[in-house]
């Protein structure tokens, strides 16, 4: 079986080298996983050996699965997936059967649908909400502000609590919770309240993203990890190509508290489902805990580079994509039963595009930044002529811009991180849901003062500025990020068996004496052998 750097089935770990190419097979021959000699070293690797060396048949570099990200409308769900331990598994996962543990995984995706289609919901529901509650539609726009930094700023501590309970508890009650604030939202008759039923709904929100990949990674064999949790992801990716959609149409037929009624009934099935899917756990002192891991290129500098480029192309996204229902209708003068068919369409674009860029990152991770926010910038563009057919060409270009912006810039900030990737990825999306909060209120601001048309021209102009911190890269960080993770870490796994040799050849190395010594030590050891057995002797006869 010959190595090369294709994705698994498993996801491979992010490890802290800096180690640039080689090839693994010019004196030793292809490099196998089950090589009868694992004795065998590398070649030496020079600094010039490092990026001059180009790819042949023997490594193949394709994306590893390390991160999964889906794009919902102006923000995404985001997933690192490390390599679990392949010799640990609890006693009660072991004993799901898989029917058993494909029905917990089919409801933690059903789960993941439920998040995102409340989450997108502000923004289908903009105009209809606004002409409900008597309310200005900059009003609305700041829900989302306020929905994200709720996101932000109860994630970490939420975590902390509910790492002391099982996750069985933890997503039950997690999914209880978040019913009532959609409950509440239902039921609203004014903005304070409604407002007061997206905190609770965002409070579980994040605590949910927190605790799914694990409980869903736990529920299979660990070389799965990836597989299961991608899975999880794609009912995220279904909230924007159904979900979204659905929720519009149903509140432009009905009324707008329609959607959330269907979501707070969704909300209490999967209560119920998850409290009896859920395997029970036995908590366990001093457990095994899977070892996290560091960027394969950490920097400091450019990983707050990331986050800018972050935080400054989501501004520029939810700038306009907070407001676009009345964009449409308004500006465009596309009819709103037209709405949902644009948001499905925008939805199958994103996750087609997600799963077409992705294994084009392991060496282009900044171009497809780069071509993203181009794409961002030509949407932002044909949005801002205001005519139908424009339109709906910045809707598609927009989707494929944002869903491929969106999973290069993870994968990006997981090779920069210096920290843990669970730090990096939390310090990511604290990036990303800054920016949400953000860009409503500096799109309300523009209403309110130019009007819904000039909307475009600020998303342009901010996303340009982030097209500009991308210009900042050197060339030397170009050049080492075009090294696959998985190359990377090979090299330095042999590199790490070559080293463990060489102690231990160190620690079990006879003394090396002159010849004259030895000759001394071996009459010296006689002398002594003769002596002791003369006092045996002795002890014997007495």
């Amino acid at each position: 079986m010959r190595l090369s750097a294709r994705a698994g089935p498993t996801a491979t770990s992010v490890t802290c080298t800096t180690l640039g190419s080689t090839r693994l097979s010019d004196t030793l021959g292809p490099i196998v996983h089950d090589d009868p000699d694992p004795t065998r070293e590398l070649p030496l690797v020079t600094d010039s050996d490092t990026f001059g060396v180009s790819m042949n048949d023997d490594i193949e570099p394709q994306e590893d699965v390390t991160t999964a990200s889906m794009p919902i409308i102006a923000s995404a769900s985001a997933v690192v997936v490390d390599d679990a331990d392949a010799g640990t598994r609890s006693i009660e996962a072991i004993a799901l059967s898989p029917r058993h543990a494909k029905v917990a995984l089919a409801t933690l995706a059903t789960g993941a649908f439920a998040m995102g289609a409340n989450e997108a919901s502000i923004v289908a529901l903009s105009q209809s909400i606004a002409s409900g509650l008597a309310v200005p539609i900059a009003s609305i726009g700041l829900l989302v502000t306020v929905f994200a930094l709720t996101v932000v700023m109860a994630a970490t501590p939420l975590t902390l609590l509910a790492s002391k309970v099982s996750k069985r508890v933890t997503l039950s009650v997690t999914l209880g919770v978040w019913t009532v604030g959609v409950i509440v939202a239902a039921s609203s008759q004014s903005l304070i309240q409604l407002a007061g039923g997206r905190i609770i709904s965002a409070a579980a929100h994040a605590l949910f993203w927190a605790v799914v990949a694990p409980a869903a990674a736990s529920l299979f064999a660990p070389h799965l990890r990836a597989r299961t949790v991608t899975r999880v992801m794609v009912g995220s990716a279904a909230a924007g190509v159904v979900g979204t959609p659905l929720v519009t149409l149903t509140g432009t037929t009905f009324s707008w508290q329609a959607p959330y009624w269907g979501l707070a009934i969704l909300g209490v099935l999967l209560t119920v489902a998850l409290s009896l899917a859920l395997p029970r756990e036995t908590r366990r002192v001093g457990g095994h805990h899977t070892p996290h891991t560091r960027g394969d290129i950490p920097s400091r500098r450019m990983f707050v580079k990331v986050l800018a480029v972050a935080f400054t192309a989501t501004v520029g996204m939810s700038v306009s994509w907070t407001y676009i229902v009345p964009f449409f209708t308004r500006e465009a003068g596309i009819s709103s039963a037209y709405i949902p068919l644009l948001f499905a369409l925008g939805g199958v674009v994103a996750v087609a595009t997600t799963l077409a860029v992705t294994p084009l990152l392991a060496r282009n991770v900044v171009h497809a930044v780069r071509v993203g926010l181009a794409m961002l910038v030509g949407a932002w563009g044909l949005l801002a002529l205001a005519t139908p057919w424009s339109a709906i060409a910045a809707q598609v270009l927009q989707a494929a811009g944002w869903a491929a912006l969106l999973a290069a810039l993870l994968n990006w900030a997981m090779r920069h991180t210096p920290w843990r990737t669970d730090l990096g990825a939390s310090m990511y999306t604290a990036a990303v849901n800054f920016g949400v909060a953000g860009g409503p209120v500096v799109g309300a601001t523009i209403v309110a003062t130019w009007g819904t048309r000039a909307l475009p021209v600020a998303s342009l102009a901010i996303t340009m500025i982030a097209g500009a911190i991308t210009t900042t890269v050197d060339a030397d960080t170009l050049r080492r990020l075009r090294v696959p993770r998985r190359l990377r870490v090979a090299v330095q796994a042999r590199f790490a068996l070559r080293e463990r040799r060489q102690a231990w050849a160190r620690r079990t190395r006879p003394t090396a004496l002159r010849p004259r010594g030895r000759a001394v030590a071996f009459t010296q050891g006689a002398a002594k052998a003769r002596s002791a057995l003369r006092h045996r002797k002795g002890r014997l006869r007495h």
